[in-house]
């Protein structure tokens, strides 16, 4: 057990020690989601006009970075029956900010490349798994809230961290940049193994209860599970999410070049982008609100619609222009929060903590292999259409009918 002697010494330390696991897991996706993925395309277009690399070793460096991501993610459980939750994602943070100091001493593809077998490594095995896990173990209440505010990491770096780099860039050099998010990577990597504990039990602490009326009963409609579900569900909810990935990950790559295939100006398709990503940012947090409040079947049934109704706006957009592309870009931002607060909350409820990493892992798996397996077909449509717009209603569709998989789970789970 890793207990900590000067934080027994603190009451008021261990007061808000909840709050403080709840920053750790915000700067746990900043980190290791964050820096190698979400804020990672900044460095692309500096990327492809490098001596040998260009478009191809552009799109080498980050197919690497997911393919080893994808694999980490396999391992994660065996991953962490070797180490305790704290250790490995200490250890998973230290792999991103080697990742990103090799990136900052490259000058061949080979060595980008490597750079980012360490960051698809911490990727893997210190993101959305390891958290989700992490918040179980502490948070019996505001579970939705809370992993709403840890998803908000990832985020937050796609809106500072490209801003940060391009003016790093244009001072001094492209890998400076990479050297100075290594320090970051480092910085942060420190501040977690000041204050990031497994548990609750490690200082002595209980998990959050969760907050009730005068009559007993619970205001958060959101449970940390007692029991796992059958496997007929689980199969059915892994469909449901696989296709959840396709729609959203996929998606969401190929929002810009929709936009400017469709007639949007550059620079218009620049702001849109930009509100894609404000839209999902607010989203994430709203949505653990939400589920907190009217429960998760609800919750989810809402978000739903709102991202089914985004995906058929860009279906729309080469008709509807300027109007349907703000409308896309705001309904698909806020529904798909779902991809990332909604799957998380989902594992949550329905594993026992006995399966939760199994189970959360699976479920994080097949979100990841949706978006990798569906990666390619964007480009294949396009060639064969003339456009990407086609695409968005193939989504659409996978989004219904995740919808009607994950409703069914919960219609069932509410019976028994």
């Amino acid at each position: 057990m890793e207990n900590d002697p000067s934080a027994r010494q603190m009451p008021f330390l261990k007061r808000h020690y909840h709050a403080i696991i709840a920053a750790c897991c915000f700067l746990v996706l900043f980190l290791n989601t964050g820096l190698p993925s979400t804020s990672f395309n900044v460095y692309q277009s500096y990327l492809v006009q490098l001596d040998g690399i260009g478009d191809f070793g552009g799109s080498l460096i980050v197919t690497v970075r997911t393919f080893v991501s994808l694999v980490a993610v396999f391992l994660v459980g065996a991953y962490y029956k070797k180490v305790r939750l704290r250790r490995g994602i200490l250890l998973a943070s230290l792999l991103t900010a080697i990742g990103f100091l090799i990136y900052g001493l490259a000058d061949t593809l080979e060595a980008y490349c490597i750079g980012s077998v360490f960051t698809g490594l911490g990727y893997g095995l210190g993101g959305m798994v390891a958290v989700t896990v992490l918040i179980g173990n502490w948070y019996r209440g505001h579970v939705g809230t809370i992993v709403g505010v840890a998803s908000m990491g990832s985020s937050f770096a796609s809106i500072v961290i490209p801003l940060a780099v391009a003016a790093v860039i244009s001072w001094t050099a492209l890998s400076t940049a990479f050297l100075v998010e290594a320090a970051l990577a480092l910085a942060v990597t420190v501040v977690l193994a000041i204050f990031l504990r497994t548990g609750p039990a490690d200082l002595g602490l209980q998990p959050t209860e969760e907050r009730t009326t005068k009559e007993g009963a619970s205001k958060e409609k959101v449970h940390v599970g007692v029991a796992t579900i059958a496997p007929a569900q689980r199969r059915l909810m892994l469909v449901a999410i696989f296709l959840m990935g396709a729609s959203a990950v996929v998606g969401y790559s190929y929002f810009s070049v929709l936009m400017s295939s469709s007639g949007i100006s550059l620079g218009l398709t620049a702001v849109l982008t930009s509100v894609l990503g404000i839209s999902l940012s607010v989203s994430k947090l709203t949505t653990g609100w939400v589920f907190d409040r009217i429960g998760t079947l609800a919750g989810s049934a809402i978000f739903f619609v709102l991202i089914i109704a985004g995906l058929i706006c860009c279906t729309l957009v080469p008709f509807g222009q300027v109007p349907m592309a703000v409308a896309a870009a705001v309904l698909f931002g806020v529904g798909s929060s779902l991809a990332t607060t909604g799957v998380s909350i989902w594992s949550l409820e329905l594993s026992s903590e006995e399966h939760r990493m199994r189970l959360v892992r699976s479920f994080q798996l097949a979100y990841a292999f949706g978006g990798f397996a569906f990666n390619i077909m964007p480009g294949i449509v396009a060639e064969a259409t003339g456009g990407y717009a086609l695409n968005y209603l193939v989504f659409a569709v996978f989004m219904c009918a995740c919808a009607v998989l994950v409703m069914a789970v919960y219609r069932s789970r509410a019976r028994s």
